[in-house]
């Protein structure tokens, strides 16, 4: 009996395997109808209020400016900024900033600036921006225009950032401090 039990329980497992590994998958069948759009879900839950852009932010490349005698004491650049209109001038704010080493070891200064000749050795240095719808002007008492330096590279380069009124400077950005705004704004050098 024990013989026939085993004989049977094997008879069977065989069975099993031919007929799980015998069995093949046929041809696919046609596509059927598409069914009707489900119900609308719930609406999620509100996210969290993202961070304050800065897409209406204008700021321009480093630029070169020359700068010419205007009398026997005053050298004046000046720089073309056609986005600065009267609004900007009314309600905005423009900052000027004054790289006085290169791009590849910058040193930025805010304007206006003053040097007692401590940084450049140029006795009471002063740079005063002033700034006009479509124009920013530089006053200075030495020649700052953007030259090369020996190794080939620009120095003395200059930058302006536009903040239109409708965008709030935040306490915690310092606009004199250039590092703060270039992370702040994301500015690209």
């Amino acid at each position: 009996m024990k013989h026939m039990f085993v004989r049977c329980t094997s008879v069977m497992m065989l069975s099993a395997v031919l007929l799980f590994t015998a069995c093949k998958k046929g041809d696919t069948g046609p596509a059927g109808e598409k069914g009707d759009t489900g119900a609308t879900g719930a609406t999620g839950a509100t996210g969290a209020t993202g961070k304050p852009g800065t897409a209406n932010v204008i700021y321009s490349a480093w630029l070169d400016v020359a700068f010419q005698g205007v009398d026997s004491v005053t050298a004046a650049g000046v720089i073309d900024a056609p986005k600065i209109v009267d609004s900007i001038i009314q309600k905005g704010e423009v900052k000027v900033y004054w790289n006085i080493n290169t791009a590849s070891n910058p040193t930025i200064v805010s304007l206006p600036y003053h040097d007692a000749g401590v940084v450049l050795g140029a006795p009471n240095l002063a740079l005063i921006p002033l700034v006009k719808a479509g124009t920013i002007y530089l006053y200075s008492n030495y020649d700052l225009s953007t030259r090369t330096t020996s190794s080939g590279e620009k120095a003395f380069q200059y930058r302006y950032i536009i903040i239109p009124g409708g965008v709030t400077a935040r306490s915690a950005v310092n606009w004199n401090d250039y590092t703060q705004v270039k992370s702040y704004l994301g500015l690209k050098d």
